[in-house]
């Protein structure tokens, strides 16, 4: 993603530029701004007409003919929705065209945490950059956006030894202990810990691709944070405070990432079996 070599279309530019500035008057971060900029560009090229003819049945089908996951049409959905509302608020058209988009359904989904023996293999062929990645998910239950916004200045002593303080989703910060190797490693990097091209940091995307490369088919960064959910859930059985590790506003999200401990598991098939 990379919206300073992709600009909407001349029609939308002024609308956008208004919008973008909103959403940095209420208080967005940098990068929650860029990827929202992103999404709507994107949009305003494939939807190919003005954003004040655009319709309700023109956002349906662009949308349907994209294919993508349900969180990819959640978040293109919340875009839309945010930049024709601030169209109909300010006048520029009488109406919001994607408040009437269908809603996203969402399947439900399973814990797939990433074995430790897939973890290791990984480990064992990364460059010093992926290891790194690697332990921020696996060890910290960083999301791939959270990892390549890591920043020397985001690590804190706490009464134990280290922490990072992470902006997650919303902008909503929280923090997560850090084991002391990784802290030292951040703290001397003295800036972004994976640093941008020209400037700030790498997208989301770039550790994304680093990740999955390393680990087998089926298993990616986001199994690495069902790992970190299932490895303190075991150790703490305590569901809120993962929750609050992960950065979740509901506990109900969290029981989605932790897998049943492989103990209690056992422990329960040992308590069936009939001994014959």
């Amino acid at each position: 993603m990379n919206d300073k070599k992709l600009q909407p279309p001349p029609e939308w530019r002024v609308s956008v530029e208004d919008w973008v500035k909103s959403l940095i008057a209420s208080g967005y971060s940098e990068d929650t701004v860029r990827c929202r900029r992103y999404k709507l560009t994107h949009a305003a090229i494939g939807l190919g007409k003005s954003p004040v003819d655009v319709t309700t049945g023109d956002l349906v089908s662009w949308m349907a003919g994209q294919h993508w996951k349900p969180e990819t049409l959640k978040a293109y959905r919340n875009t839309l929705t945010s930049f024709f509302g601030r169209l109909q608020r300010t006048s520029v058209r009488p109406d919001n065209p994607a408040a009437d988009l269908p809603k996203v359904k969402r399947p439900k989904a399973h814990p797939r945490p990433c074995p430790d023996k897939y973890i290791l293999a990984a480990l064992a062929k990364a460059d010093e950059t992926e290891t790194l990645m690697l332990r921020l998910a696996a060890e910290c239950g960083l999301r791939r956006g959270e990892i390549a916004g890591v920043n020397s200045r985001d690590v804190m002593d706490d009464l134990l030894g280290k922490s990072l303080i992470v902006r997650g989703k919303g902008d909503k910060q929280r923090i997560v202990p850090l084991p002391d190797d990784l802290a030292e490693a951040i703290e001397s990097c003295g800036g972004w810990l994976f640093p941008g091209r020209w400037q700030g940091h790498v997208e989301e995307s770039y550790v994304g691709k680093r990740i999955s490369r390393l680990l087998p088919e089926g298993y990616g960064a986001h199994s690495l944070r069902h790992r970190y959910a299932t490895a303190t859930y075991a150790a703490t059985h305590d569901l809120y405070l993962v929750a609050r590790l992960l950065g979740h506003a509901s506990v109900e999200t969290t029981q989605i990432y932790v897998a049943m401990p492989d103990a209690r598991l056992r422990a329960g098939m040992a308590a069936v079996m009939l001994g014959v």
